[in-house]
């Protein structure tokens, strides 16, 4: 073989041997480690470790595979470009259109924190894989879950409503899930799951399986969709919907769609391309993982796969058991794995405790990997071993030593002078300068003030942010103007205006640091010229209270009426109501917007406003029996032949303030549910009543849920 023959060969033992050296060291518990991080929920989170530019995921990658023998990583901003580019993302929810426009911009548009973490992680010889919703593919308007409209669906549950699950009554479709029974959705979600998997260079997906909704109100709410009702109706001679039937054969129907589904998706993965990891109950593997609120709840609802058909290989490439991972289980499906043979990995979210050598360990990973310690070191655990640091270590240029001083000293196991925070808020490492930043938070020094105030222009949104947090501290009589005129450069950043600066003014607020002075400097940003200025203006006066002045109250309803934003005309009713209530100009000012704003959700805002405001009223006062006649005739605009834009949800948060409003607006809502002139008025009626959205779940049982349909005033 000639030099020139070798030289490829070469080459590829060379990469091979840099691969496997970028990788860290072995676990010391021999268990493979994963660390999920779920961007860009992590994103949003000022303790979380940032994960928003090339240079703190740099930061990150080194630390897990350094100092925590990381070497797969479960990246969930890959979905966040899948329902960037595929999903509708509804602006009537004017908040999560906002953090959307911002994620986009992070993950796929501007930053590309996604490419950015492919090629980062493949640098280090650590793997990537694409972590994804399995059963949630958004929502349809109506369904709960922080304000709505809801704020995002897959346009595939658009196109095709009837790919969404449905109850047995034909009357409320699950937010979340496609329904597999369909094999067109199969057919078109695997296509589009698998080219973004191969397209990212991810290296494999893997899924989640709850949603993040509050359609469903019990287990077996939904999966009565035609082809399963005719599939079963096949096997067993019993229809879904009207006869008893045997449960848990339904449940595994359902189930069987779903591993039809994984087995298309990893044919056109290919026999050698990316893997496919699913997350299930860890005490009950042929169901679904429960999404961790209220305890657990199951919201992808009742589907039941077989595992051993899951084993054989053509399925998936691992299972991977969420909480809680009983040992009993895991020990059982081991065993049942070992038994196929087919190399199906087992892995199981367990950040610590013992788990069998082949299994792997996913873990949940926050600001420990910032502190400079190996895992070992349990930072954040009751037992944490910090170890001693000498304070020379911050001129060291051992990066980890002057982490692991700044722990110390963020413990309060060392106290660190004014000149040396002021050093490590200007350290070049990004982790040592936010951990200055929380140190001077919690131990708090004037003298830092200079360097903190600097900090707010640093190169790192996430070390602005923690700059606003540590001035809140040390606050003087400069810090709320620092803090709005930075808000105001739309340049720092989403995190750092809508959520650092936030939490800095609430904090003033509540320690009853926030001047006079720096109240009217918000309201003198009411005019600002700027309308992102006068936006966060509204916003943090729904949080912290807009002083009920007339100078206020005028700047208000000039909003109200002219501004070009609607959420800034929105969040001015908000302030309205909350501050003024319903005095004469706030009553005349939101009955005009109801029906005069060019903007139908603007106009059911104020509507929700004008409720909210009257609500307070004593029974018997007569402005507020007017203003609930107000808002039955706004009501009665959603009913037949409606061509209100957003028929599909304007009407439930007007419903829920009616009940919120007592006895008078819940007769109201029966009398609407049983008149027999309008059928689309009498269903929301009905609805709002029987079928219960909003920010929270509103659990029935089925025998409730039954007689609930009953009351439906023309569906038998």
């Amino acid at each position: 073989m000639s030099v020139r023959q070798l030289r490829p060969l070469l080459l590829a033992l060379w990469l091979g041997a840099l691969a496997v050296s970028s990788v860290g060291a072995q676990p010391p518990d021999g268990n493979p480690r994963t660390a999920y991080f779920t961007v860009g929920d992590a994103q949003d989170l000022l303790e979380f470790p940032p994960l928003d530019s090339r240079v703190s995921l740099e930061a990150a990658f080194d630390s897990l595979r350094d100092q925590y023998a990381v070497d797969r990583i479960w990246w969930r901003g890959g979905q966040d470009e899948i329902w960037g580019e595929e999903f509708l993302i509804r602006p009537e929810n004017r908040s999560f259109a906002r953090i959307w426009e911002w994620w986009r911009d992070l993950q796929y548009r501007t930053v590309k924190t996604n490419r950015l973490a492919v090629t980062e992680a493949h640098r280090r010889g650590q793997t990537i894989w694409l972590a994804y919703g399995l059963f949630d593919h958004g929502s349809q308007a109506g369904v709960g879950y922080s304000g709505f409209p809801y704020a995002v669906e897959d346009r595939l549950r658009i196109q095709h409503p009837e790919w969404a699950p449905v109850n047995r009554w034909g009357t409320w479709h699950q937010g979340g899930p496609l329904e597999f029974a369909y094999p067109e959705a199969r057919e078109a979600l695997a296509t589009t799951l698998a080219r973004y998997v191969k397209e990212g260079g991810y290296d494999g997906i893997a899924f989640l399986t709850y949603a993040e909704n509050f359609s469903q109100r019990y287990e077996d709410e939904f999966g009565y969709s035609p082809p399963i009702v005719d599939e079963f109706r096949r096997q067993y001679g019993v229809d879904l919907r009207r006869d008893e039937f045997d449960r848990d054969a339904w449940r595994r129907l359902r189930g069987t769609h779903v591993t039809e589904f994984l087995r298309l998706l990893k044919r056109k993965l290919g026999p050698d391309g990316p893997g496919i990891a699913v997350c299930v109950d860890g005490a009950r593997p042929d169901q679904a993982m429960k999404w961790t609120i209220d305890g657990g709840v199951r919201t992808a609802g009742n589907w039941s796969w077989s595992i051993d058909d899951w084993l054989q290989g053509d399925v998936v490439n691992e299972i991977c058991l969420f909480n809680p991972p009983e040992d009993a289980v895991r020990r059982d499906l081991l065993a049942r794995t070992r038994k196929a043979g087919c190399g199906v990995q087992i892995s199981a979210f367990r950040t610590r405790g013992d788990l069998e050598p082949e299994v792997r360990r996913v873990m949940f990973l926050g600001r420990e990997i910032e502190a400079g310690h190996p895992n070992e070191s349990w930072i954040d655990w009751p037992d944490e071993q910090l170890g001693d640091e000498p304070v020379s270590s911050l001129q060291s240029t051992d990066r980890l030593a002057r982490r692991r001083l700044l722990t110390r000293a963020l413990k309060g196991k060392v106290t660190l002078t004014a000149d040396q925070l002021r050093q490590a808020v200007g350290d070049r490492d990004l982790y040592v300068r936010r951990l200055a930043l929380r140190t001077i938070a919690k131990h708090p020094q004037a003298e830092t003030r200079p360097a903190v105030t600097a900090a707010l222009h640093d190169p790192e949104v996430t070390v602005r942010c923690l700059a606003a947090l540590a001035l809140v501290a040390i606050a003087d009589d400069r810090t709320v103007p620092l803090l709005l005129e930075r808000a105001c450069d739309p340049e720092t950043g989403f995190q750092f205006h809508s959520r650092a600066v936030v939490e800095a003014l609430k904090a003033l607020n509540s320690a009853q640091r926030f001047t006079p002075r720096d109240r009217q400097a918000l309201v003198d940003q009411l005019q600002a010229k700027s309308s992102h200025a006068r936006e966060l203006a509204l916003y943090y006066f729904t949080l912290l209270g807009a002083p009920a002045t007339p100078e206020v109250q005028q700047h208000l309803l000039s909003i109200a009426r002219d501004d070009a934003n609607p959420y800034a005309r929105e969040l001015a009713f908000v302030n309205l109501k909350s501050s003024f209530g319903p005095t004469r100009e706030v009553r005349e000012l939101l009955h005009e917007r109801m029906t005069a704003d060019p903007d139908h959700a603007v106009q059911s805002r104020a509507a929700v406003a004008l409720a909210q405001a009257h609500a307070r009223l004593p029974a018997d006062d007569p402005l507020r029996k007017e203003a609930l006649h107000w808002l039955e005739e706004f009501l009665r605009g959603y009913g037949d032949d409606s061509q209100r834009r957003d028929r599909d949800w304007g009407w439930r948060p007007l419903g829920n303030a009616l009940l919120d409003y007592g006895p008078a607006g819940r007769e109201l809502l029966e009398r609407l549910r049983s008149q027999p002139h309008n059928r689309a008025l009498s269903d929301l009626a009905w609805r709002v009543l029987d079928l219960r959205q909003g920010d929270q779940f509103f659990p029935v049982t089925e025998e409730e849920d039954r007689a609930a349909h009953a009351r439906h005033p023309w569906r038998r």
